[in-house]
């Protein structure tokens, strides 16, 4: 399907004309197939195999956030994912309606021309842009949550033994004896046990239920079983320890967690971080990783005006045949 080139102008009427015809006589309809999970699939998989068959046209352009938004319909379908307004889902519908709807039934808004997808579908995708932003943090944590619990035991037994006392020794700088600590994202429970070992109070937790499980045993005590999203502290923990565990979310979502960070922690509290060090994000299998160096980490902190940069040094990968480098930070709740 070409893409028409059009003026913001008639944009703006191709938009007006929209969501009083199309979109207004549509919304019961998008409601009702709501209510009737066979119904939904039934345009789900119509809206797909549509978008397939027009990627090479105006589709092309938004094909990425259509597939996330496709993603999103099948894991509320199932019962997955729940996390989304009604009137978002709506929305969605209106789309599916709109692309699966034959063209010479679509009322012709322009002068020898029809909507043209791109505006349309753009508009709507805009609608729920901050929808489509927490389903995505969603999936990725899932999709790594995923990898860790097929890959528990192998997991284990590269990450439970690494010699990590050089960086327990920059983060143990800001502690004192008998502190509450949170391990954010524990895997092994390697770090727990030392910290335990040390006279800390600690909470650990993890996304993987499997890696919960090997880690409650490996340091004596229950590992709670929440994901990021699910960090509800407040003001309890005077250090928080999330080595390698943060960089799976995408960068964009990570205001959202330091600012979790920041609740948990008490007055003055600190954090430390690990990343892989480079720029932008990388997927590994379905694994997402965000890498970050000082400049790029620097910035994040300057942007988040709860957190003051305390220290920031590189080190080497400590895993055998590893030859990565890694960012480590050490980051103080600001009053």
């Amino acid at each position: 399907m070409k893409k028409l080139r059009i003026s913001n102008s008639t944009v703006d009427t191709i938009l007006s004309k929209f969501k009083s015809t199309f979109y207004k006589t549509n919304t019961t309809k998008a409601e009702e197939i709501l209510k009737d999970k066979n119904k939904a699939i039934k345009l789900l998989d119509s809206a797909m195999e549509t978008a397939k068959s027009n990627r090479r046209g105006a589709l092309d352009e938004i094909w990425e956030k259509l597939q996330l938004v496709f993603s999103l319909m099948k894991d509320w379908i199932k019962g997955e994912y729940k996390e989304i307004p009604k009137a978002s889902l709506v929305i969605i519908v209106i789309g599916f309606i709109y692309l699966v709807t034959p063209i010479d039934t679509i009322p012709d808004f322009l002068p020898g021309g029809f909507i043209d997808d791109v505006v349309v579908l753009g508009f709507l995708l805009r609608k729920i842009g901050s929808d489509l932003d927490s389903y995505q943090i969603w999936k990725r944590e899932k999709e790594s949550i995923g990898y860790y619990d097929e890959n528990t035991s192998s997991f284990f037994d590269k990450t439970a033994h690494i010699d990590m006392s050089d960086v327990y020794e920059e983060f143990e700088k800001y502690l004192e004896e008998g502190d509450s600590v949170l391990d954010l994202g524990c895997g092994s429970g390697r770090d727990s046990k030392y910290f335990i070992e040390k006279g800390y109070r600690v909470t650990s937790m993890d996304g993987s239920k499997e890696l919960c499980k090997l880690a409650s045993d490996y340091i004596g005590q229950e590992v709670l079983n929440l994901s990021f999203k699910e960090i509800d502290f407040n003001k309890e923990f005077d250090g928080i320890w999330a080595c390698a565990s943060l960089l799976h979310l995408p960068s964009k979502q990570m205001s959202k967690i330091l600012e979790k960070i920041r609740r948990a922690l008490k007055d003055e509290g600190v954090c430390y971080l690990s990343f892989k060090y480079g720029t932008g994000e990388t997927m590994v299998g379905k694994r997402l990783f965000s890498c970050y160096t000082e400049s790029m980490f620097k910035e994040l902190i300057e942007q988040n005006r709860g957190f003051d940069l305390e220290h920031m040094w590189l080190t080497m990968d400590k895993r055998e045949g590893h030859e990565e480098k890694w960012l480590n930070a050490i980051i103080k709740r600001r009053i």
